[in-house]
Order: structure tokens, then C-alpha cells, then sequence
């Protein structure tokens, strides 16, 4: 029985130490990505001063993007299409990983308006499912071998598991009809790798410094002015998300005519050109916009309330242009953005507390484009003051519930949330004993 105990203590070490080189590759992504980034908008503007310097780099980055997809694919995948992959399949195919990764890097280094949503999805799924499989050979591994010989050292034994971390994607191969795995056993060893990773996390960005910011703004004082306003910026927000819509519905056409004509590179390099120019003239449209949330939240009063509202709205365009075109990556940091922008725009007409009008603006914003008001609110709570969460709630769901016409659907199957929850109210009615 000891024996057991022993065994299975040690595989939780070989799980800690998956989750230790998962949490390293998470962090090394973002940290890549983040160099990247300081390299061409920093460091080489140092050297080149040079007006056109956004447009010239914009268009190389439309370059090695375009020949990119056309050798290796279109990737990073959507977010969704990733997870649809992995509830279909029950796997990711993490051998991709170099390819998706470095397609995602292009995007970001070249000042795309994307966030690295994608990337790091695409990433997580793909190491999760590596990891999966990992503790799969390990435990075949260990059982084989102890059935071999009852008395191997636990050294030896945990040496060979470890050994199977450096195997290339093609060789983790396992009799999985051989491993004694309970389900108890399973949700250990994936809690144990969640923790470690997480710890190993913070403590890399402790030590060399947060590889991934994420701003929380903070909150204000309400008056009557403020509560009064708040049908107005639902309202603002529902159309900002509807111009999202407008957007994507408008890029997908004229930038899918050049897919059709397998006119990757061209694609590319427009849609770089689009980039460029915009963003000589409003420079804060281009990147994530996670960075610049914080920035926004105490210069704002720097900029005119209608400019403010116009870099919302023009990050909203350039977003699904730079998707759109191959510049792929995810949209939940610039949407944020946008409706952070758009907020205090209006915060500043209005002469109300600006913390409660992109809370407002945003939820909106959020609900409106993903059809999903638990999504918005969840999104909304990583940014904004948690005492806020009322009025959280109350954007995302008007948002989340407000229709949205077939012609501006991404996807014509998705009906919205209050289709959806219509049709399984339909359903339980149906169901056997409920009549």
C-alpha cells in the first residue's frame, strides 16, 4: 500500500513539473511577443527618423505575413473555431504549435489591431492536450516498467517520465488500454498542474517582470447626472457594437473576394497599407490596446471628446480589417479599448463620472458582438471596479440581448442569446414527464 502511495506521489511530481514547463512557455509567448514589439516601435525609431516609418514597417509586415499563409495556412485560427476543434476532436494538434505561435508573433510585432487572444488560446489548448498525453506515456511508462521490475529506483523511474517531455510531438505513443487511471486520479494530476503553472507564472513574473498587463481602472463617485445617463450610453454602446458588426460583415466581403482569388499576400499587404496610414494619423488605433487602456485612463482629458470617439470607432474598422486581411489575432483587447475610448468620450459631453461610462459603453459593446452576457460581464470584471458589477450586468445583458440581424451575423446558425434561451425553455416543455 505504501508502495502505491509512493507511486502515485511520484507522478504528481512528474504532473508538477508539466505544469511548471507549461507556465514557462505561456509566460516565454507573451514575453516574446512583448520584445518584439520594443524592437520595431522602439528601438529601431531610435535609429530612423523617418515619417513614413509606420507605413514602411506595416507594409513588410503584410509581406512576410502573406507569404506566410501561403505556405503554411491561415493561422492562428478564430477562438472559436479553436475550441469547436477541441470539443469535436477531444484534441488540439499541438505539432502546429511552432506554425500558430509564430504566425500570431507576426500580427502582434507588426502593430496589428489585435489582441494576442488567439495566439494564446491556440497555445493553451495545444500544451494542455500535449500535456494530457504526456501524463498518459508517463503513467504507461511508469506502469510498464515497475511491472518489469518491482524494485526500480524512483530515480530511474522518474528520470524516464521526465525524458518523454523532450520527445518530439510524433513519438509520445502509448497502449492507452494498458493505464490503470482512475478519474480520481485524473483530477489530481490536472489540479496539480494548474497550481504549479500558476505559481511558476507569478513567480517568472516576479522575477523578470509581467510579461501580460492587464490595467484594472478604478472607480468614482455616482450623482443623479450619472444614473440618468445610463440609458443614453447602453444605447451608445449597443450601436458601437452594432458598427463592429457593420465592420466585420463589410471586411469579410472585400477581403474574402482576394481570398477567392488565393491573393494571400496582396490581402496581406493591403490590409498592412490600411494600417499604416491610419495609424500615422492616430496612432493609438494600432496594437492590442491593452497597454494603452491604462495610459487612456489618466490622459484622456488630453484629447478632444469627439477624437476620443473617433479612435473608438476607427479601432472597431481597423480591427476587423487587420483580421480580416490576415493580420490574425483575437478582438476582445481592442473592442475593449474601443469602448473604454468611446466611454470617456462621452463621459466628457456629458460631464458625467467617466469610470461609469465605459463601464457602460463597454458592457454594451461586449454583449452586443458576442451575443453572450455572462461572457461580457466576465470580460468586464477583469478591467473594471468589482463594486461596479451592477452596472455590469445591466450593459452586458441589454447588450447580449438585443438581436442581431442574419445579414451581420458572423456565424447565421448563432441566433443569439435569447433565441437559444427561448428554444431550451421549447424543449423542456417536451421533455418526457412534463406534460
Amino acid at each position: 500500500m505504501k508502495e502505491q502511495m509512493s507511486n502515485r506521489n511520484l507522478f504528481l511530481y512528474f504532473t508538477a513539473l508539466t505544469g511548471a514547463v507549461i507556465a514557462g512557455l505561456v509566460w516565454l509567448y507573451l514575453k516574446v511577443a512583448n520584445v518584439g514589439i520594443t524592437v520595431i516601435w522602439e528601438m529601431i525609431p531610435a535609429y530612423i527618423d523617418s515619417h513614413y516609418y509606420t507605413i514602411l514597417m506595416c507594409l513588410v509586415g503584410g509581406v512576410i505575413i502573406g507569404l506566410f499563409h501561403r505556405v503554411y495556412g491561415p493561422y492562428p485560427e478564430r477562438m472559436a473555431d479553436s475550441i469547436k476543434r477541441v470539443r469535436n476532436t477531444g484534441t488540439y494538434p499541438y505539432r502546429k504549435l511552432p506554425v500558430i505561435v509564430s504566425a500570431s508573433f507576426l500580427s502582434l510585432f507588426f502593430g496589428g489591431a489585435v489582441g494576442p487572444e488567439s495566439g494564446l488560446v491556440s497555445l493553451l489548448l495545444g500544451l494542455c492536450c500535449w500535456a494530457m498525453d504526456q501524463f498518459g506515456l508517463a503513467r504507461w511508462k511508469m506502469e510498464t516498467l515497475i511491472a518489469g521490475n518491482p524494485y526500480v529506483m524512483k530515480k530511474e523511474l522518474f528520470r524516464m517520465m521526465a525524458a518523454g517531455l523532450f520527445l518530439p510531438p510524433d513519438q509520445i505513443v502509448y497502449d492507452k488500454g494498458k493505464i490503470n487511471w482512475t478519474r480520481k486520479e485524473q483530477i489530481a494530476s490536472g489540479v496539480t498542474a494548474g497550481l504549479t503553472g500558476l505559481a511558476v507564472y507569478e513567480l517568472l513574473n516576479l522575477i523578470f517582470g509581467r510579461s501580460l498587463s492587464v490595467p484594472h481602472l478604478q472607480g468614482g463617485v455616482l450623482i443623479l447626472r450619472d444614473k440618468v445617463a445610463v440609458i443614453l450610453l447602453i444605447v451608445v454602446g449597443i450601436a458601437a457594437g452594432y458598427l463592429y458588426l457593420i465592420f466585420q460583415k463589410i471586411s469579410s466581403w472585400f477581403f474574402g473576394k482576394l481570398r477567392e482569388k488565393n491573393l494571400a499576400v496582396l490581402n496581406a499587404v493591403l490590409g498592412g497599407l490600411i494600417l499604416g496610414l491610419i495609424g500615422t494619423a492616430l496612432p493609438m488605433t494600432m496594437f492590442s490596446g491593452g497597454s494603452d487602456i491604462q495610459t487612456m485612463q489618466y490622459e484622456y482629458l488630453k484629447f478632444t471628446p469627439y477624437l476620443l470617439i473617433l479612435i473608438g470607432v476607427v479601432k472597431l474598422f481597423l480591427t476587423n480589417v487587420c483580421i480580416e486581411s490576415g493580420w490574425r489575432g483575437g478582438h476582445f483587447f481592442p473592442i475593449i479599448f474601443s469602448g473604454l475610448s468611446i466611454g470617456y468620450g462621452f463621459a466628457a459631453i456629458l460631464h458625467i463620472n467617466e469610470i461609469v461610462s465605459v463601464v457602460l459603453v463597454t458592457g454594451a459593446l461586449l454583449g452586443t458582438v458576442l451575443q453572450q452576457p455572462l461572457g461580457a460581464l466576465a470580460l468586464s470584471l477583469v478591467f473594471f471596479p468589482a463594486k461596479n458589477v451592477g452596472w455590469m450586468l445591466l450593459a452586458s445583458t441589454v447588450g447580449g440581448c438585443v438581436p442581431v440581424p442574419v445579414a451581420l451575423r458572423s456565424d447565421p446558425e448563432k441566433k443569439g442569446f435569447v433565441y437559444n434561451m427561448i428554444q431550451k425553455k421549447k424543449q423542456g416543455k417536451f421533455l418526457p414527464g412534463k406534460e
